[in-house]
């Protein structure tokens, strides 16, 4: 509940001229006391109250995501409104082309351009071919959508008596892991929609409490446009919830489900993976190596298509070398593999996984069993489509090195040929 400062009354003594000239309507009543359900009480005739005129912090707060959700929602759409200007126009607006009577309920079928193909390729190669053959549609830039992916994200200041989470209106789940699932609320006041993480304290043993705290210290000191943020956190007897920034439903992997042959055109992947390179090259800085790099932990808005890194329950502040393997096995490096000392690196071979996927809709290396995965990651034999450009070739292959000291870094990555 919200309190307000109750102000002093100040009695004026009036002459009975004054009380009959005087007029005893009240102002109507602001929509930030209505919608914080204030109810001012009626004054007596020898006195009157001067409420404060400055708003409570809760409504400024409410007020302020408002407008900055309104702001972006505007901006993004300009992007589907462009696209739609760029549209031939309506055949109706077309110029008709003079013909006599007999020819003008005539129309010629057009035969569709395409390519010939021999009967006994098999259909996978026949794919292969179409997609290479058809031209693939270029992905047009939106400035304002270059300027939002580079905006830091509203850090929402929740007061301490609205933290609790009662406060949160539990809309559906976004995740379920081993020991934690993810649920999109929203809060019931300020009218903010959060992701709110839930840990089951019955599944946790020791050194699952030590990376939670691990992973609460490391998002309480990253602040980055492409890394999700933390609020606050709450817990109980049963439960620990971490409540962060919601960011988007659909994760990278879903995304490029979507597209045909789950890739997508290198100017469309040089917009996702440099966010996703200046994301990791600042955590680098900062001696923070995030273990966990996939498809799954990266949102993507598909509006103005900004990403964010998500899920640091394996990230570790690494000041020496490490030998803890963890990760997916598509994503691991041939040092994860082989239980060997590790450094940030890892993360390196990661993004250079990453890449290659959206390039091509593959994993670079692939195997029957996991064991001959992990055969071919310490191999790093590397096999490029046709279609893949040269500068993209050598980016991947600079960072999928299986020798460490010839692995390129993040900061290295960023100054490319390719992202340049």
């Amino acid at each position: 509940m919200i309190h307000f400062d109750q102000q002093k009354q100040i009695t004026l003594q009036t002459s009975p001229e004054e009380y009959f000239n005087q007029e005893y309507d009240q102002a109507t009543e602001t929509n930030m006391y209505q919608s914080l359900n204030y109810q001012k009480s009626h004054l007596p005739l020898n006195s009157q109250t001067f409420l404060p005129n400055q708003h409570s912090k809760l409504y400024d707060l409410k007020k302020k995501y408002l407008k900055n959700r309104e702001d972006t929602h505007r901006r993004s759409v300009s992007f589907h409104n462009k696209m739609q200007t760029n549209k031939s126009p309506i055949k109706s607006q077309q110029t008709k082309r003079q013909c006599s009577p007999k020819q003008e309920n005539y129309q010629p079928l057009q035969k569709k351009k395409t390519m010939p193909v021999q009967k006994n390729l098999g259909n996978n190669l026949r794919n292969i071919l179409k997609s290479n053959y058809q031209q693939q549609v270029s992905y047009g830039e939106n400035p304002e959508n270059v300027i939002i992916r580079k905006e830091y994200s509203q850090l929402i200041e929740i007061p301490i008596e609205n933290q609790e989470i009662n406060s949160y209106c539990f809309i559906k789940t976004l995740g379920i892991g081993a020991t934690a699932e993810v649920k999109m609320a929203k809060h019931r006041e300020l009218d903010i929609e959060v992701a709110i993480k839930i840990y089951d304290r019955k599944k946790m043993n020791n050194m699952h409490l030590k990376n939670l705290e691990r992973e609460v210290e490391i998002l309480n000191l990253i602040k980055h446009p492409n890394i999700i943020n933390l609020y606050h956190t709450y817990e109980n007897d049963k439960q620990i919830f971490l409540i962060m920034e919601y960011s988007s439903p659909i994760n990278l992997e879903t995304f490029m489900k979507g597209r045909p042959f789950k890739r997508i055109n290198e100017d469309e992947a040089k917009i996702l993976f440099r966010q996703i390179a200046d994301a990791v090259a600042y955590m680098h800085k900062l001696n923070i190596s995030h273990r966990d790099l996939k498809f799954e932990n990266l949102l993507i808005d598909y509006n103005t298509r900004k990403v964010k890194i998500i899920d640091f329950g394996y990230s570790i502040k690494i000041d020496t070398k490490q030998t803890c393997s963890c990760g997916t096995p598509q994503y691991m490096a041939p040092e994860l593999v082989k239980k060997n000392a590790y450094d940030q690196s890892v993360d390196v071979w990661a993004c250079g996984v990453i890449l290659f996927k959206i390039l091509t809709g593959v994993f670079p290396f692939r195997g029957n069993s996991e064991k001959d995965l992990y055969k071919k990651i310490c191999q790093a034999k590397l096999e490029y489509p046709s279609f893949v450009s040269n500068p993209a070739r050598q980016l991947v292959s600079s960072m999928l090195r299986v020798d460490l000291n010839e692995r390129i870094s993040m900061q290295d990555v960023l100054l490319s040929q390719w992202l340049n």
